[in-house]
Formats: structure tokens, C-alpha cells, sequence
């Protein structure tokens, strides 16, 4: 028995080269030993680098690349690049080339570990887990029509998959599903991060499981928002607080972390994205924020680090938020609007539903100092896209110290259809 296929191989670097929706789906699911020939570790690796640049990958480009970085020889030379492509029976199969090559490496590694164990250079119960952790392809059984229409019925019974804890975002958006793409924009410092953090909280202490990542928080920076939102204290940066305070922050760090699901990721990049979605398998996802994926922070890089988004979203059948940065001329106070989303029309139109954040006196300057026990500050939301109901805008209380965010026992609310 054979445990690679080079013809699948060849194929699926072919198809990556004509489509970047093969890439996308090969870039989701395939790592460089995946491939068999050490010609094709080569080109994928190349084809992984500039995917995460941002640089488009054809033909031409990555000949290019190879050239720069004195492999072309290694892989066979221009002439093994042009038979790769002609090599692609189907562009439409690119799913089940990347199949094979993924079930063949797996076949290599389990062969790989039953020989080490042979020699005994790991026990058989070291063996065994080694062969759990081996990623295995998920072979889903198509749904019939009549089984389409049926379990949607069912779903349709209790409404969306997630319901929001802030009451005024359930009465307007009926919390969100599954597959979904959500965007909140603002400009900066306008609580994007504030509002993310509070909404994985609400999802986690409901059962969710849920994965954060930010592309420029540390992963301490984070889990001091969550502790300071979960026990209103405002100094947890500087260091002040009393012992009463750290017990129950103590107490609260051993509740959650027993019983949330609750990853936090340092993310640079849509691979690493990817890659933490591939190994946690959340139900929830935040992305904070969209324009520090990559490199170039281009209309070319984020659409496509858009399109991929909602390409896991759908694929994996997830809900995931993402952040976006506003572009604001001449520092110009009014409320955002949707082509104010920096950087790609893409965003607003990949979206299901999109919320941009407007905090009126932060932007005119009008927040004095909070020292704690202050009312709360309006942070007002815009409901600028919503494919399956009303549009409109609510106000929220914001406690910005704590970086939490409740609804207000009443809401004004500007709604539409």
C-alpha cells in the first residue's frame, strides 16, 4: 500500500496556482508534510509565505518567489511549475485532492509511530495518544432535501443558535446563528475591544465555547479585561487593589477557568487564524481586529483576508465576529456609516450583519476622568446591515474603567425595516 499519491499532489498545487478559492481551501486544511515529495513541501511553503504577505499566488508569481529565494532548482525548474498545472484534471475537486493528500499523511504518520513503537523508541500508551492527536478528516453525511427542510423546522423552533446577554440586541437582532459574519466597526478607541470582550463573556458563561484572538493585545491583556469586567475593578493595570479584591478575582480566574470554554490566541496572520479554528473548533470566534491581519493592511489583503472569514464561517459553521477599523477624515465628529469600513467594500458586503460602534463624547472630547461609581457613558450602536431583519440604532451603557457594556433598563430606539 502506497501512503502518498503524487498525482493528487500535483493537482492540488496546479488548482492553487489557478484559483484562489483552491488556495483558500488548501491553505485551510493542508500543512507543507502533508506532501509527499520534498519538491512539493517546497512549493507549498513558498505558496503558504505569500499567502500570508498577501501576494497574490498564479504562475508567474510564484516563479517569481522561487527564483528570489534560489529554490526554482530545487523544485524542478519552470518547466515542473507549468506541469503542475496542466496536471489539474478538475478545479472543482480541489477538495477531494487536498482529501487524499490529507488521509495519505495521516496513513504515513500512523505507520511512522506504530514503527517507532516497534523499536521502541516511545511505549504503546504514548504511541496511542500520538495517533489520537493525528487530525483526521470529518466525513459528514449529505443531507437530503426533505432532511434540509425538516432541520430547519426544528431550528426555527428556538430561534437563532446564540442569543446576546444585552437584552436590546436579542429584541432587534434575535441573537445570531450559525455561519454567520458579524462586523463591529468604529473608529479608534470607540470600545470595539470592550464590546467583543463583554459579548465572549456573555457566550461563555452560557455554555458557549469560544475562541478570542487578537492581532494587538496580549494574551494578559485580554484576561485582565475579562477580570476587570467580571468584578468592576478599574486599577487591575496598575497593580491597586486590596486583598478582598484579588480573592475574588482569584475566585472568579477558578470558576471560569473550570467551567467557560474559553481560548485566547495571539493571531498575526489568516493562517494563524485558521489554524486555531482547525485545533479548538469553537462554536463562537472574535477576531480583533481585521486590518492587523498581514502585512500590507491593503484593499487586496483584507478582502481576501475577509473572503476567508466568511469562507470558515460557512465551512465550519460558526459564528464569527470580526473588528474593523473606521477611516475618519479631518477628524470630522459624526456617526460612521458603512462605507466608512477602512480598507474594502468587501467588508460590508461579506458581512450578515454589521454594528458600528459611535461614542459621541469621546470623540469631542467631553469624557472627564472616571474614578469608578460615575454614571455610565452612551455608547450608541448602529444596526447599518442586517440581511434578515431591522436596521436602527440603541443606545448602551458603557462603563469604559471596566471595560463593560449592560443595557439600559429603557432604550431609545431609531428602528426601520
Amino acid at each position: 500500500m502506497k501512503f502518498f499519491n503524487i498525482m493528487a499532489e500535483q493537482a492540488s498545487l496546479g488548482s492553487q496556482m489557478l484559483s484562489n478559492d483552491a488556495l483558500v481551501t488548501s491553505i485551510e486544511i493542508l500543512d507543507p508534510t502533508d506532501y509527499h515529495r520534498t519538491s512539493h513541501q517546497i512549493i507549498y511553503k513558498t505558496i503558504q509565505k505569500m499567502f500570508k504577505k498577501g501576494t497574490a499566488v498564479d504562475m508567474i508569481t510564484l516563479l517569481e518567489e522561487l527564483q528570489n529565494n534560489e529554490l526554482l532548482e530545487k523544485i524542478g525548474g519552470s518547466v515542473y511549475l507549468t506541469h503542475l498545472i496542466n496536471a489539474v484534471p478538475n478545479l472543482e475537486n480541489i477538495e477531494h485532492y487536498n482529501n487524499i493528500i490529507k488521509t495519505k499523511s495521516g496513513q504515513r504518520k500512523m505507520y511512522k509511530i506504530m514503527d517507532d513503537v516497534k523499536n521502541d523508541k516511545y511505549s504503546i500508551s504514548d504511541g496511542i495518544q500520538k495517533m489520537e492527536d493525528i487530525p483526521q478528516l470529518d466525513e459528514v453525511k449529505e443531507e437530503t432535501f426533505k432532511d434540509i427542510l425538516i432541520n430547519t423546522l426544528r431550528r426555527s423552533t428556538k430561534g437563532t443558535e446564540h442569543k446576546f446577554n444585552i437584552d436590546i440586541l436579542n429584541r432587534y437582532l434575535g441573537g445570531v446563528d450559525k455561519a454567520e459574519v458579524i462586523t463591529i466597526g468604529g473608529y479608534t478607541s470607540q470600545g470595539k475591544s470592550d464590546i467583543a470582550i463583554q459579548l465572549a463573556i456573555d457566550f461563555a458563561s452560557t455554555g458557549k465555547k469560544i475562541l478570542f484572538l487578537s492581532g494587538e493585545m496580549t494574551n494578559y491583556e485580554v484576561g485582565r479585561r475579562i477580570l476587570a469586567n467580571s468584578e468592576k475593578i478599574m486599577d487591575l493595570r496598575k497593580g491597586i487593589f486590596d486583598n478582598n479584591e484579588f480573592k475574588e478575582m482569584e475566585s472568579i480566574s477558578n470558576i471560569a477557568g473550570d467551567t467557560w470554554e474559553f481560548n485566547i490566541k495571539k493571531v498575526a496572520n489568516m493562517l494563524d487564524v485558521q489554524k486555531n479554528i482547525r485545533k479548538y473548533k469553537p462554536e463562537i470566534v472574535f477576531i480583533d481586529y481585521l486590518q492587523n491581519l498581514g502585512v500590507d493592511n491593503d484593499y487586496r489583503e483584507i478582502t481576501n483576508n475577509m473572503r476567508c472569514i466568511q469562507t470558515t464561517a460557512l465551512k465550519e459553521e460558526i459564528t464569527i465576529f470580526v473588528l474593523s477599523q473606521l477611516s475618519r477624515e479631518k477628524k470630522e465628529i459624526r456617526r460612521p456609516r458603512l462605507n466608512d469600513l477602512r480598507g474594502s467594500g468587501r467588508i460590508e458586503e461579506l458581512s450578515n450583519i454589521v454594528l458600528l460602534l459611535y461614542w459621541e463624547d469621546r470623540l469631542k472630547e467631553n469624557v472627564k476622568e472616571r474614578k469608578g461609581g460615575e454614571k455610565p457613558e452612551q455608547l450608541e450602536v448602529s444596526i447599518s446591515k442586517n440581511r434578515a431583519g431591522t436596521m436602527g440604532r440603541v443606545m448602551l451603557d458603557f462603563y469604559p474603567e471596566y471595560c463593560r457594556i449592560e443595557s439600559p433598563e429603557e432604550n431609545d430606539y431609531e428602528g426601520g425595516h
